[in-house]
Parts: C-alpha cells; sequence; structure tokens
C-alpha cells in the first residue's frame, strides 16, 4: 500500500540544477525544513542526492501532487524573494522503489523534457510538474493530481511495517540532532561533546538560520541532551543558545522552559555554547546572558565566525571560552583565520579565557591548530558527529580523527 516518489527540485532562471554545494546545501535546507514539520510521521523521506528526495507513505496508494506546492512556494521566497527573477519547479515520480531510486539520478536531458511536459518518458509512473503558482500532471497527461485516500481518511489508517530496502534511506524516527566531540590538545584527550542540529555540519556553506529556526534547533538539541545525561562519563554537555535570542526577554523566556528540566545538581557538567556572537558584543548583552545562563551552566563559550573577535573589550574572565567557527569553502581563508585567531593567544591568556577552534575540517587545518597550539578543537577532522556524546576520552593527535564505536549519523539524512 505504500506510496513512494522522488522529488527532483530545478531552481534558477532557466529552471536548471544549480552546480554549486552552496545553492545545494541551500535548497536541501529549506525543503529539508519544510518536509520536517510538514511531511510528519508515519510518513518518511529522506535527501538521497544533491536536489532529490525520497518520500514515502505506509498508508497512501497516491500522494497529493498539490499538498508539495508549499515547498515550491518557500523555495521561491527564500532564494529569490517576492519579486526575485529566478524560478523555483518540482518533479514529483510515483512508482516502484527501483524506478524510484532511477529517477534520483537520472540525466538532466530527460528531466527538462519532463519540465517542459512532454510525457511518454522511460520511467513507467506518475509524473507531476509543481511550481508555486500550478500543478501539472505531466504523465499520465491531466492525471489525478490529489492524494489517495483523501487527507482526512490517513489519519484513521494503520500505517503498514517498514520498507525493505529504500526504507533504510528513510528516517523512522528522525535523528535531527547529532554529538561532536571536544578535543582538549594539551592533555591529548576529549573533556566532553557537543549537540548540534546535523545539518549545521552537512551544510557548512550555508548560512544563518531564520531566527525562528534557531530557537526550534537550539530547543530540539536541549530535548535530546536530556537523554543522555544518564550516561555514565559523557564528560561536559556543551549546549547551543542563539546569541541573538539570548538577547530577547521574550524569547528568554521560551528557553527557560527547556533549561528548567535539567537537574541543577548537573550543571557542573553542563556548558552553554553561545553562536553567531558578533565582533564586539556589548557589555550589558554579555551581562544579560550570563545572567541567564549562570545558575544552570559551569561554563561560558562563545562561538564566533570572526578570527578577530575583540576579546579586549570583554571584562576579565566574564567568560570561559572563546571557539572559533570556520567557515567557507576556501582552504586558504580557513587557514588564515585560524592563525589570525590564535594570534591573539597572548590577550587571551591575559583575560583568562580558553581559544577553541570548530569545524576543522582538514588535515591541513588540524596541523596548523596543533603547530600553534589550539587549546580545543572540534570538527569532521577532530571527531565525525555522532549518534552519542564522545565522552571522554584519551586519543594521541596522530590518530585523530576519532571514530567512537557507536552508529555515526548517516550522511545526507536526518535522523
Amino acid at each position: 500500500m505504500t506510496a513512494i516518489a522522488c522529488l527532483k527540485i530545478f531552481v534558477g532562471e532557466d529552471l536548471r540544477f544549480g552546480d554549486a554545494d552552496a545553492m545545494a546545501a541551500l535548497v536541501a535546507k529549506v525543503a529539508g525544513a519544510y518536509l520536517e514539520s510538514s511531511w510528519t510521521w508515519p510518513r518518511r523521506y529522506g535527501l538521497v542526492a544533491p536536489y532529490a528526495f525520497v518520500l514515502a507513505d505506509p498508508r497512501a496508494t497516491r500522494l497529493d501532487a498539490r499538498e508539495l506546492q508549499k515547498m515550491a512556494r518557500d523555495l521561491q521566497v527564500k532564494m529569490f524573494g517576492d519579486k526575485g527573477a529566478g524560478e523555483v519547479a518540482l518533479l514529483m515520480f510515483e512508482g516502484d522503489q527501483t524506478d524510484v531510486m532511477r529517477f534520483a539520478s537520472a540525466h538532466d536531458e530527460a528531466l527538462k523534457a519532463l519540465l517542459s511536459g512532454e510525457a511518454g518518458s522511460d520511467f513507467a509512473g506518475r509524473i507531476c510538474k509543481i511550481t508555486p503558482d500550478v500543478v501539472t500532471s505531466v504523465q499520465p497527461p491531466g492525471g489525478p493530481l490529489d492524494g489517495a485516500p483523501p487527507a482526512a481518511e490517513l489519519a484513521a489508517i494503520e500505517p503498514e511495517p517498514p520498507l525493505d530496502g529504500i526504507g533504510a534511506l528513510l528516517d523512522a524516527p528522525r535523528r535531527n540532532t547529532g554529538w561532536w566531540g571536544i578535543y582538549y590538545l594539551a592533555k591529548e584527550r576529549f573533556v566532553g561533546s557537543g549537540v548540534d542540529w546535523r545539518l549545521a555540519w552537512d551544510e557548512q556553506a550555508f548560512g544563518a538560520l531564520e531566527h525562528a529556526d534557531m530557537v526550534a534547533h537550539d530547543l530540539a538539541c536541549l530535548e535530546a541532551a536530556q537523554a543522555q545525561l544518564r550516561n555514565r562519563d559523557p564528560g561536559y554537555i556543551f549546549l547551543p543558545f542563539s546569541f541573538s535570542s539570548l538577547v530577547k526577554p521574550s524569547v528568554r523566556e521560551i528557553y527557560q522552559g527547556a533549561v528548567s528540566r535539567f537537574p541543577r545538581a548537573l550543571s557542573s557538567r553542563l556548558a552553554a555554547s553561545v553562536y553567531d556572537v558578533p565582533r564586539e558584543p556589548s557589555y550589558g548583552a554579555i551581562a544579560q546572558i550570563r545572567g541567564f545562563l549562570n545558575p544552570n551552566f559551569s561554563l561560558l563559550d562563545l562561538h564566533v565566525r570572526d578570527p578577530g573577535f575583540r576579546i579586549d573589550s570583554l571584562s576579565v574572565g566574564v567568560v570561559h571560552s572563546v571557539t572559533l567557527v570556520l567557515e567557507g569553502d576556501d582552504e586558504r581563508v580557513r587557514l588564515a583565520a585560524i592563525t589570525r585567531f590564535l594570534k591573539d593567544a597572548p590577550v587571551y591568556r591575559a583575560k583568562r579565557v580558553w581559544q577553541g577552534v570548530a569545524m576543522v575540517n582538514s588535515l591541513k587545518e588540524l596541523d596548523l591548530c596543533r603547530r600553534l597550539k589550539a587549546p580545543f578543537l572540534s570538527g569532521p577532522m577532530v571527531a565525525p558527529l555522532t549518534s552519542k556524546p564522545t565522552g571522554e576520552v584519551a586519543i594521541a593527535p596522530e590518530r585523530l580523527p576519532y571514530r567512537a564505536k557507536v552508529e555515526r549519523v548517516r550522511d545526507g539524512l536526518g535522523a
């Protein structure tokens, strides 16, 4: 009974696939956000290739093409604006498992013909074209657009058992968060782990999340962390908080409910990672953040993107650490950022603030951090994202990246 489909996404003025990694990351982020909130259990989905998702509903015999028009509209607005010149179109192919995966890797020429409305493809199944303005059935021409059974009846249907084969590509239940190990170079050991939204690692080229997404993602990370506090030796647990959210009293109230669920007795193991901190945060902003976090957290870590962060503007000991988050694809720029950041090591020591480097993504970056004696390191080249905290583990830097004996979060799919 399960309905399975491949959703291919086209973007740009000529409705082509974007070639840039940044474009693929942006498409995956926006489409993934829509599916996460709208394509809920027992329906499942997975990103199987750039610009290609597999969708499944174990209760349905036919998926509703009109429902996916909301995704097309979201992509249009978030990528090109209300009046942008770019266009977005989706092709939804519904068929058997083999054809669905074949469609995910189909050549552009065959797909462009379908976008032009030409039926008679090599794929035996239903194909719909979906744009922000209209939904049409390409194959068969004039075919059904609605789902079956109707949405009103789906809720009462008991889902079938999980799929074999293609089911491994889909998520049930979804783990959208993952854990990154924090390595203390001087002691050659991991001292704890941070929980993060998985797409922040998969899509490093993508910029800042929208404010509403930040809060929702932070709350999801806090929830994921609560289950891990029962583990025997997780080390420090670093929990994420958006800087722009923490400076708003109304948003702090939203965080408060989640923070209050952490036992005060465990506060010595909890650390707060405040991300997207500006180059020179105001004294008042830092004071508000400290006042909110100090009762529940023993450490305060600021995540910055500017290697020239104005550490001299902070009072002595007002935070415990500042971590530079590497970004972009140009390795030369990333290496220069590491050098610039660690150049200020004497100033950081005078302020009694540790330095860290996050998102270390290559052997060159790791070697440079070691030569310049960066105290704390994290990132894919240090320890890949995993489904559980790394904990406290001794390991020589030559053996990095450390791969824990736990299930790694699968590439390309939320888990």
